[in-house]
């Protein structure tokens, strides 16, 4: 309430407290219902039979609304404060990608409720993101038969009987699928993978749902590693871990270079950096047109001059904070949207998908192609690493018997 008080207007507290009212309950019910539950067959209803309650809940607190705009729920409450309706637009962009006009109730509802618990704060993983990396090859490698292939890029799922039956790597090797291949390129890219001629009406699919989809732009990087000499070893609230600058709300926070966030994650890890050094990390939330970097040369003199000039808008939000950061740091990369493409082989980039809450939800984990599944952020529900482990779940439960399902929702007490 504090900042609403420096930065609201005269009634920002209540029509805070309106706003919360309305969505706290619709949170407090999506949370009983969890994603590890849904499946995409008939048996869903069983497996989410479990939660009945839940359903009650939500039906109760206004479910009906849930796939609306969140921007319907801020006009039927009232809320018009400027810094309320630019902190909301920021907290949605940078979840899901798109403002609140477009954004369903159900992200927002779930993610104020969470937000906004007594005493609540936000998990960093010790290790870094690779730590989570980490968690998720071992998790993979733990069971018998099972491996990681790494630098195995894929040219095409391969189809046999009208059945995903494998993949063919760029070397020519075939691994075959015993159940099923899932895929969790985005989908413009697993498109890419099917012949037309083997899987026509997968194809055809693929290529019709590719083309309702919209398309998150990139990002700019800036990962500096710098001397700490002199610069606080633990986060607070004047040096804090993590920031966010804008330089004009008007422009909108999608607006290119318009909003950049910073992150000095060695403040809350002191092993992601050799001692006396702090890591930086800083970037445009998926706000960098592919378009302004298409078809350059990365090896050429305008290209690094290019990266050069775009990176100043990050350095001076680092400087916020840290005035003198140029001089102190000692590693300096700057990433592109043509770093996106190639080293996380994002199509044109992107960070992901999107479609507007008024115009329905993603697609789901199956596909017409019997054996082939999608999963990550081109899927339902959406990008961010919560959605995109959902969806893997979606897919997962989809590929046992409801009966181990219901055993495994029994094993992790949901």
């Amino acid at each position: 309430m504090v900042k609403l008080r420096q930065y609201g207007g005269p009634d920002a507290e209540e029509q805070w407290g309106r706003l919360m009212a309305r969505v706290t309950p619709l949170g407090e019910a999506i949370f009983a219902l969890p994603s590890a539950a849904v499946r995409s067959d008939a048996w869903a209803a069983v497996t989410l039979g479990r939660y009945a309650r839940a359903f009650a809940r939500v039906i109760s607190a206004g479910g009906a609304s849930l796939q609306l705009p969140f921007k319907t729920i801020l006009e039927e409450e009232s809320i018009t404060d400027p810094f309320i309706l630019h902190w909301l637009d920021m907290i949605c962009f940078l979840l899901q990608g798109a403002k609140c006009d477009e954004a369903p109730t159900t992200l927002m509802a779930y993610m104020l409720s969470d937000f906004y618990r007594p005493n609540v704060c936000l998990d960093f993983p010790l290790g870094g993101t690779a730590s989570i990396v980490d968690a998720l090859v071992r998790g993979v490698v733990k069971h018998e038969h099972c491996e990681l292939l790494l630098n195995t890029h894929i040219d095409e799922v391969v189809v046999s009987d009208g059945r995903a039956c494998g993949v063919r790597t760029a070397s020519g090797e075939i691994i075959r699928a015993r159940q099923a291949v899932v895929s969790n390129a985005d989908l413009w890219s697993t498109r890419r993978l099917l012949s037309g001629g083997s899987a026509p009406s997968a194809a055809t699919d693929l290529t019709e749902r590719a083309e309702t989809l919209g398309r998150c732009d990139s990002f700019l990087h800036l990962h500096i590693g710098i001397d700490a000499a002199g610069l606080p070893s633990v986060p607070s609230e004047a040096f804090p871990a993590q920031w966010a600058v804008v330089d004009s709300w008007e422009k909108g926070v999608d607006a290119p270079r318009n909003l950049i966030l910073v992150s000095v994650a060695s403040l809350l890890d002191p092993t992601l950096a050799p001692d006396g050094c702090h890591v930086v990390h800083a970037y445009t939330p998926a706000t960098e047109p592919y378009e302004w970097w298409e078809g350059m040369d990365r090896k050429s003199a305008e290209y690094k001059r290019k990266k050069e000039e775009a990176a100043d808008v990050l350095w001076r939000a680092v400087e916020k904070q840290i005035p003198d950061v140029r001089s102190r740091a000692k590693v300096t990369l700057v990433g592109t949207p043509l770093t996106h493409e190639r080293f996380l082989r994002r199509d044109r980039g992107s960070y992901g998908a999107y479609v507007s809450a008024a115009a329905g939800q993603l697609p789901g984990q199956t596909t017409q192609l019997p054996g082939l599944f999608c999963v990550g952020d081109s899927t339902f529900p959406g990008i961010g690493m919560p959605a995109v482990a959902a969806s893997g779940l979606i897919a997962a439960n989809s590929l046992v018997s409801v009966w181990d399902h219901w055993r495994m929702l029994d094993k992790i007490r949901l």
